[in-house]
């Protein structure tokens, strides 16, 4: 008997499906058949190819790659129909292997005797890896984090922030938006992130301990682009710019930031006081 083909439009799958199993290690043509599969099962190899767009002459392998995988299984009979994993299965395995293949990764780095040194500094592109880097930078505080940004990408190191709240680290947040119950010494003008969207772009700063710092543009597009650096020189400027930021909102606001600025740029801050107490007193006794 010929095989009917398919009933299902290939444009009818869950786009966000193949996307996500291709992140996973899954090759596109797997990820199509898999979501092939979940649209409509049991089927053919030659109704899956149809539907996932997917040459006959590999179809065949692909499903059989599928079957390995634990992702799909085969029905035996004349034709050979196949159908896919039940999803919560499927997610199962993925975690277990994924934890798996993690613990055997880390413990061979950990057989290594010597670590890379990590660069002065380096570029990271697109929305997610900044976010993952400012995290990263996060997690590495010790003492102190100076962030500024936006509610957007502010929200989503909250969890990090959090965090290094717990470590006792001290948190000075600025943002011209509106911001969420942050950890921290927070400051905000209140305004409308839509509204400020319309003549401003979304910039992620992050700095750890005066030391290391995350300069990014976070427009969540594959276009992003953002610098992190272990420069101590670099972290100092972007922590001024960040307390100049904050005093220029404090005069409006009517806050005191003394002990703020004092915490945010360290040592800096009374020597310099010391040094225009100084000069001041000088003056005035020339004066006499």
């Amino acid at each position: 008997m010929a095989e009917s083909p398919p009933r299902s439009d290939p444009a009818s799958r869950g786009p966000e499906v193949v996307p996500a199993l291709v992140a996973l290690g899954f090759s596109l043509n797997e990820s199509r058949a898999y979501a092939a599969l979940l649209q409509e099962s049991p089927a053919t190899g030659y109704e899956v190819g149809v539907r996932a767009q997917i040459p006959r002459s590999a179809v065949y392998g692909v499903l059989r790659r599928l079957v390995k995988a634990g992702a799909a299984r085969s029905i035996a009979g004349t034709p050979e129909r196949f159908a896919p994993a039940a999803a919560d299965d499927l997610l199962v395995l993925l975690r277990k292997r994924f934890d798996s293949s993690t613990e055997q990764l880390e413990e061979a780095i950990r057989r290594i005797d010597t670590s890379p040194p990590a660069p002065d500094a380096f570029s990271v592109r697109g929305y997610q890896r900044i976010i993952e880097e400012a995290e990263r930078v996060i997690r590495g505080a010790q003492q102190r984090l100076v962030v500024s940004g936006w509610p957007r990408e502010i929200e989503q190191l909250t969890p990090e922030l959090k965090r290094a709240a717990k470590r006792r680290v001290y948190i000075v947040v600025f943002s011209h938006a509106e911001l969420p119950v942050l950890p921290g010494e927070v400051f905000s003008y209140g305004l409308d992130e839509k509204s400020l969207e319309e003549f401003w772009k979304h910039r992620l700063v992050v700095v750890a301990d005066d030391k290391r710092s995350l300069i990014g543009a976070t427009e969540m597009s594959d276009l992003d682009a953002a610098v992190v650096s272990e420069t101590t020189a670099i972290a100092e400027i972007v922590t001024s710019q960040v307390a100049l930021d904050i005093t220029l909102l404090s005069q409006r606001i009517g806050r005191d930031v003394e002990g703020v600025m004092a915490k945010m740029l360290g040592a800096r801050v009374g020597r310099l006081d010391t040094l225009l107490s100084k000069r001041d007193g000088e003056r005035r006794g020339r004066a006499k």
